[in-house]
């Protein structure tokens, strides 16, 4: 009986193995790809909050003005790298020896030519210097700068007091620095100049004992009604205000409050 030829091409190959394999390849990369992304959570560099969509909130409170110190020395727009306040010895001047005058020919004689316009002598200027006093103590090492235009007032600057006709002043001392420190940041004066009023925004308004804000209203005008419509927006921005201490008695309190910007 002949053998019979099978053909290599109509055997069937088991899909086992290559089945597991792509699993197993696919669940290797599934896991690489978990791995990596939580290691790139843990190990990131985080600002503020390590969880800013569901922690705590944190309020900024933003300050209106930087005071600097101001040095009690004599006025010294350079600076220099120390902190002396002692000024240093003024400069000698130099004496100069005028050159000797120029004798002409004794048959010399001037001729004056009018069509030109003869030159005026250069006048000196005079700067008139502050005479030290006999007792002024001088060093050798340079002053530090002092200038009293560093603190001059610039445009945008204010200032928020508490008013005479309310309790808060003389009762509630720190309740009423809580409001106007409140008050200062909320007072936008961008743009706006002290000159241009003659006198302090007053406003006064009630404080419920949650501490909303009602009836805000001006009670003297500064004379500029830009002045006046900030200091009344800063009451409206500051709504609602920290709640009435407990030791006030009553429903409400009335407050009144000052806005200057000289």
């Amino acid at each position: 009986m002949p053998q019979q030829h099978l053909d290599i091409l109509d055997q069937r190959d088991s899909l086992t193995l290559p089945f597991i394999g792509s699993i197993i390849l696919h669940g290797c990369i599934v896991a690489v790809f978990f791995m990596s992304w939580f290691w790139l959570k843990d190990t990131g560099e985080a600002f503020g909050d390590a969880h800013p969509s569901g922690g705590q909130a944190y309020a900024v409170s933003p300050t209106k003005t930087i005071p600097i110190p101001q040095k009690e020395a004599p006025p010294n727009p350079v600076a220099h790298d120390t902190e002396s306040l002692v000024p240093t010895a003024p400069a000698e001047k130099e004496k100069k020896t005028p050159p000797p005058p120029m004798v002409p020919p004794p048959d010399a004689f001037q001729i004056l030519d009018k069509s030109k316009p003869q030159k005026q002598p250069p006048q000196q200027k005079q700067n008139y210097q502050v005479p030290a006093p006999p007792n002024q103590v001088y060093a050798r090492t340079p002053q530090a700068v002092s200038n009293p235009m560093y603190n001059a007032p610039q445009s945008g600057a204010g200032q928020v007091g508490i008013g005479p006709n309310t309790l808060l002043g003389s009762r509630f001392g720190a309740y009423a620095q809580l409001i106007r420190e409140r008050l200062a940041q909320n007072w936008q004066t961008n743009g706006l100049s002290g000159r241009t009023q003659s006198a302090p925004v007053v406003v006064s308004f009630h404080i419920m004992r949650d501490g909303s804000v009602r009836d805000p209203r001006i009670v003297q005008s500064s004379g500029n009604p830009e002045i006046d419509n900030t200091a009344l927006r800063a009451v409206y921005n500051s709504n609602p205000l920290p709640p009435l201490p407990a030791q006030v008695s009553d429903n409400d309190i009335l407050a009144e409050f000052t806005f200057n910007l000289r």
